[in-house]
């Protein structure tokens, strides 16, 4: 139960991923220049696949390595000076969070975090005229707790400052219309809640976004052939600009799988995952000495909770040896984290909250 963490990958992912390596570790060296197509049609596979899930057009999203590498591609693409400011918040996973420090660090930028429960207000209210960038979360991976994007969004664009957002904890997890979100810039991953390969994601860049790749190569190229070396050429005016050089077929093959899968189940995959997440925080709260710390009803499948006597670090250690994978959450929370997915059965989640009663 910990997808939240790393989704295990089905078998059509699994199948998916071979395929694609059967074909391109074989083969496809026998057809000449035509092997370069095979790995730009895995890639657009996965692009395409990926951006039927979430609303937006294929050449808004770039592939990339995971969250915290579309996070350092967002956070590098702005041309940063001293004292220029980014609004975050507390309860930001260190994939948000150290590349921002990083600005601190290299330029000077001063990093601005508000305390959640997070609000329009309590973002406007950090708002000065030197404020760059809002870089955040959809869904806070402490609580499962949904930031407003859209409102925030909209402040952002009024002020004239960029957004950046980890989506880690959303696509997959919950439906997700990152078009109609209204941001900039958002990353997310194919390894947790898509049930995906590990090392691989996407970048969504909104099209009137015209921030500068940091990321350059063969790939970034609107026309990689027409190369010139004194520097007479053009980039690609989509996300695709973030994109470098080679990547792993393999994986764009399980990634495609595993978005298009997700789109097919739809709203009812969605509700399903909400439905166990809502069984096991009506389980936990039976249990006087265990304390919720996520919103109920369920929003997603995120489920963090506290136990009285037992530390965070202490309860998962003793449930993985009951066979219950789950996860703590280091400082400044002390929260065991559950993810409910679909692939979770009923009784799995009846048995976890028995054992948690028993710790």
């Amino acid at each position: 139960m910990n997808s939240g963490g790393s989704g295990p990958p089905p078998r059509y992912v699994v199948e998916a991923m071979r395929a694609a390596d059967d074909l391109l570790s074989g083969p496809a060296y026998l057809e000449g220049s035509a092997f370069y197509a095979h790995c730009a049609e895995a890639n657009a596979n996965a692009r395409e696949a990926a951006a039927r899930l979430l609303g937006a057009a294929p050449e808004d999203l770039a592939l990339t390595q995971n969250t915290s590498h579309g996070m350092s591609l967002g956070v590098a693409a702005m041309d940063w000076r001293e004292g220029d400011e980014v609004i975050s918040t507390t309860t930001e996973h260190p994939g948000c969070l150290v590349p921002l420090h990083a600005l601190e660090k290299r330029y000077g930028v001063k990093i601005k975090l508000v305390s959640p429960s997070v609000s329009v207000e309590k973002i406007k209210a950090e708002i000065s005229e030197r404020t760059r960038l809002i870089a955040l979360s959809h869904v806070d991976w402490t609580t499962g707790e949904i930031l407003p994007l859209e409102e925030i969004s909209t402040l952002a664009r009024e002020r004239n400052v960029l957004t950046l957002v980890d989506g880690a904890q959303s696509v997959g997890n919950m439906a997700t219309d990152i078009p109609a979100t209204g941001v900039d810039m958002y990353a997310f991953t194919g390894h947790k809640w898509l049930l995906g390969p590990e090392g691989i994601g996407g970048f969504y860049v909104s099209p009137d976004c015209r921030v500068s790749s940091a990321n350059l190569g063969f790939l970034s190229l609107a026309d990689p052939y027409s190369f010139n070396v004194e520097g007479d050429y053009e980039l690609k005016s989509g996300a695709g600009r973030f994109e470098a050089s080679t990547m792993s077929p393999a994986l764009a093959g399980g990634f495609a799988a595993a978005a298009g899968e997700t789109h097919n189940r739809g709203e009812e995959g969605f509700a399903e995952i909400r439905r166990k997440a809502d069984l096991l925080m009506e389980l936990l709260s039976e249990n006087p000495k265990t304390t919720l710390r996520t919103p109920r009803p369920a929003k997603n499948g995120l489920v963090s909770f506290e136990i009285e006597g037992v530390p965070a670090k202490e309860a998962t250690e003793k449930l993985l040896e009951k066979r219950f994978v789950v996860r703590f959450l280091p400082e400044p929370t002390h929260y065991v984290r559950a993810s409910t997915h679909l692939f979770n059965s009923d009784e799995e989640i009846e048995a976890l909250a028995k054992e948690v009663a028993a710790l």
